[in-house]
């Protein structure tokens, strides 16, 4: 689950994914006397919604995301299953992930005790990389991207984040909800299951079926202390 406020690249207790979720071994510092600077940051989000599988049994005409019958229990609410009440994601709804990540995932970045950067919306980390093409209006896929995939669509740094031996990175990334004006309830923006549609936490915790992937890496520099 996915809180207001997330810090990354810690060492907390995991279980079996720590590779997915920070390629640093140590946590937040470098092993050894190992130092780092920093040159350019990039922020990756990426959504996909689901695809049903085919239901013919002989010859299935597509092999998908999940079964109709398997769809039918997890969502019913008569059943007992997990997502009772929500619905698959929908293209509709990997737009708004994207939107909101981008208006919504403010991201502070430093070394130490200190941030170089502080509280910047998630549009100015663009990645340069992942897929890029033209459905030619005949699909009903959905393909957004922070960013062009080209290494020029990057946020380059004016001036290098030093990362000295002995120091710890400090990344932290803060989530904040669109205001509702008090009118949550009238407008319906709060669903019977108390997700909050204006709120990047409540869709990305969502059991709604839709692949989420947001990563933060940073680029520049490695000196090891062993050659």
């Amino acid at each position: 689950m996915i809180a207001d406020r997330e810090e990354l690249f810690t060492n907390r207790a995991r279980v079996g994914i720590l590779a997915a979720l920070t390629n640093l071994s140590n946590g937040s510092t470098l092993p050894s006397d190992q130092s780092f600077v920093c040159l350019a940051l990039r922020c990756f989000h990426w959504y996909r919604n689901p695809m049903v599988r085919g239901a013919n049994i002989d010859i299935r005409l597509n092999n998908g995301d999940f079964s109709q019958q398997g769809a039918s229990w997890f969502f019913s609410g008569v059943l007992g299953g997990p997502g009772a009440g929500e619905a698959l994601g929908s293209i509709q709804d990997v737009y708004r992930l994207h939107h909101q990540t981008m208006e919504q995932l403010h991201i502070s970045f430093g070394t130490g005790d200190k941030f170089s950067i502080t509280n910047m919306p998630s549009k100015y980390f663009p990645d340069g990389a992942g897929l890029s093409g033209d459905l030619g209006g005949t699909s009903d896929l959905i393909h957004w991207q922070n960013g062009d995939p080209s290494h020029t669509a990057i946020l380059r740094l004016a001036r290098a984040v030093l990362l000295p031996p002995r120091q710890n990175i400090k990344c932290v990334c803060d989530v904040s909800a669109l205001p509702d004006g008090g009118n949550a309830v009238v407008a319906g923006t709060i669903t019977p299951q108390g997700r909050n549609m204006l709120s990047l936490r409540d869709n990305l915790n969502a059991p709604d079926g839709i692949n989420k992937v947001i990563q933060i890496c940073m680029d520049g520099l490695h000196a090891r202390d062993v050659q």
